[in-house]
């Protein structure tokens, strides 16, 4: 019985998505619509009607992923 070395996994083929993180960049943004969802589900909770409107939440989506980070970097 012939036993290999254990480098023999180094050569695999890993694909760049799992290769690379995402930036910083990247990590704010995903974490800003985490929190907007977040807070839409919260008030969904307390008014349904604002949960189940379409222009609503289209308005609420651009407001929230939008407009308050465009303020938010004029500010700072």
């Amino acid at each position: 019985m012939e036993l290999k070395p254990p480098h023999r996994f180094l050569h695999l083929h890993v694909p760049d998505v799992i290769r690379h993180r995402p930036s910083r960049h990247q990590l704010t943004v995903g974490a800003g619509y985490v929190t907007a969802a977040a807070l839409y589900i919260a008030i969904g909770v307390s008014y349904t009607d604002f949960l189940f409107s379409f222009f609503v939440a289209l308005a609420y989506l651009l407001v929230v992923a939008w407009l308050v980070p465009a303020a938010v970097r004029r500010i700072f």
